[in-house]
């Protein structure tokens, strides 16, 4: 049996807000309103509420499109390839629910019924009789050579593609950048779980064992970006030095060659660094700091 995993993705910070496994049988737009259950759960617990949604056109169904708008969610979701707002030389009449053909003997296509494609799409059907296309002379440029009748299917969900159909074309820019920020959101914490998290395969049998195994993992990408959020208290040593003026460079020396000793000599390296080397370290920070204070020129002098 094979899974596969859902994520929600956070884009201010690219946490995950919400994993779960599934069948690999099921399609994405089958998959959103599971997840974004669990979303939506999770969030309100932190009484945190969402202000938009995009998912890109896998997840796009009518199921996924009814459930945002029940919801309330603001989603932006591209619709599938096979939605065609209109057709072309046909307007749809909804009062009558029925095409009326604007060509030709004017045919009207009426209403026959829904039916199920081998897909699991429900789709109503639209269709003229002989009678009307048989004799028209757009007859094989619309109906083919050997079909006498024109017939038209919709989705069932057909307003709702309708909706988001005309919201992404009213605001094609914002539609564009909308689409960039998932991509930019979302491609990178897939491509983190897939390389760095065992995320390519599930060595686990049952779909809770699944569900456990992509849970664990989006749990240890969010402990990793929560230590980014936490700071970091840096404890600094310093030590003050009072130099009196005119002293010169020996007393300088001295005392930095003190501050030395009581910095290296915890490190215990006197057993087993002999004592030359342990000198030339002295002078060597002694130098590096002499330098930094007086100036290179100086110093050679």
């Amino acid at each position: 049996m094979n899974y596969f995993a859902q994520l929600a993705v956070d884009d201010a910070h690219h946490v995950i807000t919400g994993a779960c496994a599934d069948f690999a049988d099921q399609r994405d737009s089958q998959c959103l309103p599971k997840i974004m259950d669990q979303v939506l759960d999770n969030l309100a617990q932190h009484d945190i509420q969402i202000e938009q949604i995009t998912a890109d056109t896998g997840y796009s169904s009518g199921e996924s499109l009814k459930y945002c708008e029940e919801k309330g969610l603001d989603a932006w979701i591209p619709n599938f390839g096979q939605y065609k707002a209109s057709r072309a030389g046909f307007e749809y009449n909804k009062e009558l629910d029925q095409y009326e053909c604007q060509r030709g003997n004017k045919a009207i296509l009426i209403f026959k019924g829904e039916r199920t494609d081998s897909k699991g799409y429900t789709k109503r059907t639209y269709r003229s009789s002989e009678t009307d296309c048989g004799k028209c002379p757009f007859r094989e440029e619309c109906c083919g050579k050997k079909t006498k009748f024109k017939k038209i299917d919709d989705s069932i969900h057909k307003e709702y593609y309708d909706r988001m159909h005309a919201k992404l074309h009213q605001n094609p820019q914002y539609a564009k950048r909308i689409s960039r920020i998932r991509s930019k959101t979302v491609e990178p914490v897939l491509g983190t779980l897939l390389n760095f998290m065992n995320m390519r395969r599930v060595n686990t049998r049952g779909i809770k064992q699944a569900n456990k195994h992509i849970i664990m993992a989006a749990m240890a990408y969010n402990l990793q970006k929560y230590l980014k959020f936490i700071t970091r208290k840096t404890i600094v040593k310093a030590a003050v030095m009072h130099v009196v003026k005119g002293a010169g460079l020996s007393l300088v020396l001295n005392a930095l060659e003190d501050l030395f000793r009581s910095i290296i000599r915890p490190l215990n390296y006197r057993s087993t660094i002999p004592h030359f080397f342990r000198t030339m370290a002295y002078k060597g920070c002694m130098k590096l700091v002499i330098a930094r204070i007086f100036g290179e020129s100086r110093f050679k002098r």
